[in-house]
């Protein structure tokens, strides 16, 4: 009955200690997401990345083709050219929801990254707003 006792106990410990720690993740003050890029004859893959503002975006590109291959993101002055077989890097930081499009001018091929505003980010935004809204004003009959 005791070795069932200390069993249970030391099963239970363990399991807290996981579920403390493991399971309630890390926070980073940038968050970096880190994707992965294909360059084929048929185009980029994926071609549409999403991310958060706020965040870094690691880029790992490479081709499965024998054709001159590049990315290209002009409004954040990055080229990379992209071989078979050889990974290219790169690292791009959003501070803005929007649009960022990618293309290689030489293979005709494009893509785009979707960046969109970080839901604590969205809460903090709404809650100001309902804060700063003028009063609703309520008629009310005067006394004569």
């Amino acid at each position: 009955m005791n070795k069932i006792l200390l069993i249970a106990l030391i099963f239970s410990i363990n399991v807290f200690s996981i579920e403390d720690t493991y399971l309630q993740g890390e926070k980073y003050q940038n968050p970096v997401r880190q994707q992965s890029i294909i360059v084929s004859d048929s185009g980029y893959y994926p071609n549409v990345i999403h991310a958060f503002s706020g965040e870094k975006i690691k880029l790992f590109i490479t081709s499965t083709t024998t054709k001159p291959s590049c990315f290209t993101m002009p409004d954040k002055n990055i080229f990379l050219p992209v071989n078979q077989g050889e990974i290219s890097e790169s690292v791009v930081f959003f501070t803005k929801p929007g649009v960022h499009e990618f293309n290689c001018p030489a293979g005709g091929v494009k893509g785009r990254i979707v960046v969109r505003e970080h839901p604590v980010e969205r809460r903090e935004r709404i809650k100001r707003e309902i804060a700063s809204e003028k009063r609703i004003k309520i008629w009310r009959p005067r006394d004569e």
